[in-house]
């Protein structure tokens, strides 16, 4: 990572937050020459997002960072919410293994060490440049590219620096999305809450406490306790408008909201501070060479953990995509698909993110009564377990042929055999296109290789299977140890998926001539890659 920008890069990245850092990452990895511009002296010392899923730590595999985070993650336990009178209403948990996409559903995790992991990694790829304490005074753009006018502390006049394009990862007050006049769409969702952390250290306490997440459904004041790694918990207390202005709350203010718990001298305060928080999603995600990404663009309450990730999965998609235009094979029109695809899907996680949220928090006691005798109702009086992330839709719309079954979903990853250990499929094949065959499909592999050889892809042949070991000495072919990938094939119907290398379905088939179809018309899409994707 150098300390000096070059005067010509391809990515501009205004912010280095996890999803500005997370972006740095996937674009040097693929060689992309990108300057991360961040007007922080250094990483934010505190806890903010405490919950990521399966897709942020495969995204985390991705960038070869996840045996850093050992000690930082944890499993996330279960979830109870509790309703007016105590009794349970509502169970979140995960499923049993074996996970879909190689990972446990959900983690708590320590964001500075997480961010700590990706700021690591970036050093490491030389295409990478980071300027901190920069703050952009300006930005714009015209036919050759972008421009950003910077604010340093050492230098006497503003520094030009351009790009090809700019991805603004600049926080939920955004100035770019200001600057550029892009307005919001207000999901109907703003309340105050308190947040605070704590580290117990007093193994009694600690066992006193809940064992599981627990929201207090409680009209008089609704609640959440959350265990996270370690010692680390988080108490977020619902605020009456007004009741604490938004910003840091004083360590020694927090101890009467905490009183239900834990008394004074038996954690020790981390953090604390008022927030409002909100449902919002831009309505627009690109002007021109321009681009918007994490909470710049959407901004999601926390009751079921999607901040952080629903930037990660922007960035995620964002970064194949640039890399395809900047390579001279993809046509510009490519990054149209980025709000397309992201903008539904944030939509929709945050509206079932703002339910969860009028379920935790209601204030009038009758409809909070009602609320518990519907959800006893719905069930015959029995409180099912809801799994985790089920709740995540498959893209609805842009790159996917979707009249194909299962485009739109996330490829599953299995555990496939390397000599005598189980290994996760996507550290064995590269994050490009891939063609995914059933080891029992008849299929002709060579056109099929060479219909995915002008997006760089590869073939990949998996199965658990007889047919699985006979072909598992040739280039390219797995046996599943649990069969996950096998089994989604099976559920859709399907012989073959085409996947993108964002990991989402593009098209699936059941025979050569129409995988090579398909595969001809993401090519006439896409291009011709030069490296990576």
């Amino acid at each position: 990572m150098s300390t000096e920008t070059g005067p010509d890069v391809q990515v501009l990245i205004v912010g280095m937050g996890p999803t500005g850092a997370a972006l740095a990452g996937l674009l040097g990895q693929r060689g992309v020459r990108c300057a991360v511009l961040d007007k922080q002296p250094s990483l934010y010392p505190l806890p903010r997002a405490i919950g990521m899923d399966q897709e942020v730590m495969r995204i985390a595999q991705e960038l070869t960072v996840t045996s850093r985070l050992d000690g930082h993650v944890a499993p996330y336990r279960p979830s109870v919410y509790h309703g007016v009178d105590g009794q349970v209403i509502k169970r979140f948990d995960s499923p049993p293994p074996p996970h879909r996409l190689g990972w446990d559903p959900m983690f708590a995790f320590n964001q500075p060490a997480f961010e700590t992991a990706l700021r690591d990694r970036i050093a490491e790829l030389p295409s990478v440049s980071v300027e901190l304490e920069t703050t952009v005074a300006a930005v714009g753009q015209d036919a050759n590219g972008v421009w950003v006018d910077l604010v340093q502390p050492d230098a006497a006049a503003l520094r030009r620096i351009r790009g090809d394009y700019l991805v603004a990862c600049d926080g939920g007050s955004s100035p770019v999305r200001t600057n550029l006049g892009i307005t919001m769409t207000d999901l109907e969702f703003h309340e105050n809450w308190l947040v605070v952390d704590a580290i117990i250290e007093d193994d009694d306490v600690l066992a006193r406490l809940p064992q599981t997440h627990v929201q207090y459904c409680d009209p008089q004041r609704p609640a959440t306790f959350v265990n996270l790694v370690d010692r680390h918990r988080r108490w977020e207390i619902s605020l009456e408008p007004g009741e604490l202005p938004v910003g840091p709350v004083d360590v020694e203010d927090v101890w009467p909201w905490l009183d239900r718990w834990v008394k004074p001298g038996e954690a020790r305060l981390w953090r604390a501070a008022a927030y409002l928080f909100h449902g919002l999603v831009a309505d627009e995600w690109r002007r021109g060479r321009i681009l918007l990404a994490g909470d710049a663009v959407h901004m999601t309450p926390p009751f079921s953990a999607q901040g952080m990730a629903a930037g990660m999965r922007d960035v995620q998609n964002l970064a194949w995509k640039l890399n395809s235009v900047l390579d001279g094979g993809a046509p510009e029109t490519l990054l149209d698909t980025y709000q397309l695809e992201r903008r539904p899907h944030v939509i929709t996680t945050t509206q079932y993110t703002i339910s969860l949220g009028r379920v935790i928090g209601e204030r009038d006691e009758a409809a909070a009564r009602a609320r518990d005798a519907q959800l006893f109702a719905e069930h015959g009086g029995e409180v099912p377990v809801t799994y985790r992330t089920e709740f995540l839709p498959p893209l609805v719309d842009g790159l996917i042929a979707r009249d194909t079954p299962g485009a739109g979903q996330v490829l599953p990853q299995p555990f496939v055999q390397r000599g005598e250990a189980a290994v996760r499929l996507d550290d064995l094949v590269s994050p490009g296109f891939r063609v995914v065959v059933a080891a029992a499909a008849e299929v002709e592999l060579n056109r099929l290789r060479t219909a995915v050889a002008p997006l760089g892809g590869s073939v990949i042949r998996i199965g658990e299977t007889a047919l699985a070991e006979a072909a598992a000495g040739q280039p390219g072919s797995f046996i599943e140890c649990d069969g996950v990938l096998t089994r989604w094939l099976e559920a859709v119907g399907s012989t073959i998926a085409i996947a993108r290398p964002d990991h989402y379905i593009y098209a699936t088939a059941s025979s050569t001539a129409e995988a090579v179809a398909l595969l001809d018309d993401l090519v006439a899409t896409c291009g011709r890659p030069k490296r990576g994707d």
